[in-house]
């Protein structure tokens, strides 16, 4: 079962928190190489995980469960 995520996983966890705010760096996969851009959407807006977030629940979950957390 997938790890219900809120702010103090993020804050704790998650590259993107900066004092609540998301950077919006979000990573990918393409043609076997790991690729990174800034979600305008994201970027400089308040922390969304309590209403989910793809790269915190494809990225930082995975990563935390894989680390026992």
């Amino acid at each position: 079962m997938m790890k219900k995520a809120n702010k103090k996983d993020a804050m704790v966890h998650c590259a993107n928190w900066n004092a609540g705010k998301c950077l919006g760096a979000m990573m990918y996969r393409r043609n076997d190489k790991l690729r990174m851009t800034i979600d305008k959407k994201k970027a400089d807006k308040d922390c969304i995980v309590d209403n989910g977030c793809d790269y915190f629940d494809n990225i930082v979950i995975p990563g935390m469960e894989n680390n026992g957390n």
